[in-house]
């Protein structure tokens, strides 16, 4: 206030500013217009009546004296009783021997009768018309009386000098009113409307001019209680009604207390990134560039639900976010239809990203958009763009767009760190093949390494076909058998045809060490700091599966009835798959095994053999607390079994490249002693001989 403003500011919505000037004004007229307090002085009237009767006291004794002078007179009523006469001449007939004494004390009583009369009228202190009326009523009494004229001029003159005074001024009690009457009238606001002249450059800020910013939003006046919790109520609300939400349609989310805190604290961060922005940035920045900001923030807490919890969750937040930014900050309905569509495509573009440049698309459909949405609402309100040229637009538009997808990328970061959640930004970099862990899972197990890259192909592809997240099942895939790294040397495919140490073990201890890999793979994996959900892959993807090939082994050996509990020995602690993710897994682990044993693989014996691991893990009830549908398997099953097909194709064979494979033994219909499924059907466990140690596989 005071300085002089060096732009043109113009109103960009209509707003309604507290009206100082017109407010004093109004206050100071109904203050004006309360008429001042009066109190009565009780004894006035008595005391005029005591005069009166001193007064013709002292006219009587100078009769009686035989003091006829006027002047005399007066000068002693002036000092004695305190009646001054302005003309002492007029007093000659009331003190003269020719006037009778009735016609003196009929003076008196009728002077007496008269100041009573006009004194019980209010005569207030301050007031000389009052007095003046008073004088006038009294003299047309007297007048009017019975009383001989020669007296009249003497009595009229004596009663005016006796009337005095009833009512006096209450200086306090009068302010007092006079300010309860002022603060009684409302404060006056004034109407700007859109394109209104806010303040001129050049033009001197008035107190007026810094009520109209302060309605638009622009320049920020102290922190009202009720405000802050108006807003505290906006977010709570719109927490409460994502919730709600949730509770009906996303049930899985709504029940961990994780996700309802993250959803809080996105939704309360992204509210005061509003305030924020429009705290620090003052006057500075234009409504229209203000607008940007707050598109910022709502993008990138979109983008930040969808990716942490749900799109569905994220397209209901952002939309309410943008409700609510449109009434904090009143940047008008163009606004916050912008940042309804820039959140719903913000919301879509992260939800599926499965590489970086995923998310350098994402940036650029975001800032294309938002540049597309405001060149439109321009047009329609072009008041409200006149600060802002077409230029400067396009430019504010990208760089909201690239904010907001820096900010997600950053708090995508800290979240995951702090919630143990992992979006599709963490999956990427977990995917580096040139990760240490990854090097090192190469380095001491190329042969399970090598089969964790195939699972990761068929399970994305499986993931593919039936809505599931395929970058999570490939993430997964990669580190599900992690704990093979503590003993690489106990699991086939990283013998490279060296000795089985199987063989010299019991089939207990064989199956204790094969099940022991998911154990240590969950110990590596907590050593590494991997999100849960990776654990949940090592921990699940053999559900409470029966390792086979050991347990018939121990039946062939002379075992006891397999009744007896003999089986639960050999089975995986679990549990059983609990996403569809994890039990694609599963299914795409089983077949990659098991297709490595098959010969000549056909169309058809793929078919064969995938449709038989199927069958036998939903026999075993492995998929029963997993969510896929029988119509989510047979697309799965379609998916491997194409892939395989490709994977597997009969190749020419060279004559001179031909290499004896004699010696070679088959899986015959077997689960082998890490629960994966071989060519054909399992038979009875009398009629399976066990293969030989060198031929047990993954």
């Amino acid at each position: 206030m005071g300085d002089i403003s060096d732009q043109d500011v113009l109103a960009f919505r209509p707003a309604r500013y507290i009206d100082q000037d017109a407010t004093d004004v109004v206050r100071a007229s109904a203050a004006e217009r309360m008429d001042p307090v009066y109190v009565s002085r009780n004894y006035a009237s008595s005391e005029a009546d005591e005069t009166v009767t001193e007064l013709f006291d002292r006219l009587h004794r100078d009769r009686v004296l035989g003091l006829t002078n006027p002047e005399r007179a007066a000068r002693d009523l002036q000092q004695t009783v305190g009646v001054t006469v302005p003309h002492p001449a007029l007093l000659t007939p009331l003190i003269a021997d020719a006037t009778g004494d009735f016609h003196v004390s009929q003076a008196e009583r009728i002077m007496r009768d008269a100041v009573h009369m006009v004194m019980e009228d209010q005569i207030r202190a301050d007031s000389s018309d009052d007095m003046v009326r008073a004088r006038d009523a009294l003299a047309a009494r007297v007048d009017q009386s019975l009383l001989p004229k020669s007296l009249v001029p003497a009595v009229v003159a004596l009663g005016s000098a006796v009337v005095r005074p009833n009512r006096y001024l209450d200086q306090a009690k009068t302010d007092a009113a006079r300010e309860s009457e002022r603060l009684s009238i409302p404060t006056q606001y004034g109407q700007l409307f859109t394109g209104d002249v806010v303040v001129r450059e050049g033009e001197l800020v008035t107190p007026v001019t810094i009520s109209k910013l302060r309605a638009l939003g622009l320049q920020n006046p102290r922190v009202r209680p009720s405000y802050v919790i108006t807003i505290i109520m906006l977010v709570a609300g719109l927490v409460a009604l994502v919730i709600l939400y949730m509770a009906r349609f996303q049930k899985s989310h709504y029940q961990s207390t994780k996700t309802l805190s993250l959803l809080s604290l996105i939704a309360i961060l992204s509210v005061l990134g509003l305030k924020v922005g429009d705290a620090f940035l003052g006057v500075r920045l234009s409504p229209v560039q203000f607008g940007f900001v707050d598109l910022a923030c709502i993008c990138a807490a979109a983008m930040l639900i969808s990716s942490l919890i749900s799109p569905r969750v994220a397209l209901l937040s952002g939309a309410l976010l943008s409700v609510i930014a449109e009434l904090i900050l009143g940047n008008g309905v163009g606004f916050a239809a912008i940042a309804l569509i820039s959140s719903m495509i913000a919301t879509l573009a992260v939800s599926d990203i499965r590489s970086r440049h995923d998310l350098l698309r994402a940036a650029l459909a975001i800032c294309a958009c938002n540049a597309f949405l405001c060149i439109l609402v321009s047009e329609l309100q072009p008041d409200l763009w006149s600060s802002i040229t077409v230029t400067q637009t396009l430019t504010w538009a990208a760089g909201s767009g690239l904010v907001s997808v820096v900010a997600y990328y950053l708090g995508a970061a800290l979240f995951e760190r702090i919630f143990g959640i992992v979006t599709h930004l963490g999956l990427l970099e977990l995917l580096d093949p040139n990760r240490p862990l990854l090097q090192k899972f190469c380095q001491t197990a190329p042969g399970t390494y090598t089969h964790s890259m195939m699972v990761g192909t068929l399970a994305s592809t499986a993931a593919d076909a039936v809505g599931a997240d395929a970058l999570l099942c490939r993430v997964g895939a990669y580190y599900h058998d992690l704990g093979k790294m503590k003993r690489p040397e106990f699991f086939i495919e990283n013998q490279l045809g060296g000795e089985n140490p199987h063989d010299k073990l019991t089939p207990s201890l064989s199956a204790l060490i094969v099940t022991a890999h998911v154990k240590d793979g969950l110990e590596i994996a907590e050593g590494e700091r991997l999100p849960p959900i990776i654990k949940s892959f090592i921990r699940e993807h053999h559900g409470t599966a029966l390792i086979q090939y050991f347990y018939h082994r121990q039946l062939n050996g002379g075992a006891p009835n397999p009744d007896s509990g003999l089986e639960q020995q050999f089975r995986y602690a679990g549990p059983k798959p609990q996403s569809r993710e994890t039990a694609i897994l599963m299914l795409a682990d089983s077949v990659e095994a098991a297709s490595r044993n098959l010969s000549k693989p056909t169309h058809a014996r793929i078919e064969d053999l995938v449709d038989k691991i199927f069958s036998t893990h939903l026999r075993d009830g492995q998929l029963d607390e997993s969510d896929l549908t029988l119509r989510d398997l047979r697309a799965i099953r379609d998916a491997l079994v194409n892939l395989l097909v490709g994977m597997l194709h009969v190749r020419v064979d060279y004559p001179d490249l031909i290499k004896n494979t004699a010696g070679r033994t088959q899986n015959n219909g077997v689960i082998d002693q890490f629960g994966r499924f071989a060519e054909s059907a399992p038979g009875s466990a009398k009629s399976i001989d066990p293969p030989s140690s060198s031929s047990s596989s993954n």
